[in-house]
């Protein structure tokens, strides 16, 4: 989230690789509680808004600009983050 908030990353390349995080952390029981568990679940909700293929890209899908707003606006305001 960091990289991706400093512009060390791309939205695509946010978006992979907190998707196979996530599976990977799943597969192995990984479990997390609040608030991380909630911040992390709005992440995941934020990416399904977000589409990584350009050419997939619906007009009302979230732009790179608009996860990366919503990301930092999330890591603001999140208690998971304190």
């Amino acid at each position: 989230m960091h990289a991706f908030v400093a512009g060390d990353c791309t939205g695509a390349e946010f978006a992979r690789g907190w998707l196979e995080a996530r599976r990977l952390s799943q597969n192995n029981g990984e479990r997390l509680r609040n608030p991380l568990a909630t911040a992390f679940d709005r992440v995941f909700s934020l990416l399904e808004d977000y589409s990584i293929d350009p050419d997939l890209k619906d007009p009302e899908d979230l732009s790179d600009d608009e996860l990366k707003r919503a990301v930092q606006d999330l890591m603001k305001n999140s208690q998971a983050f304190d």
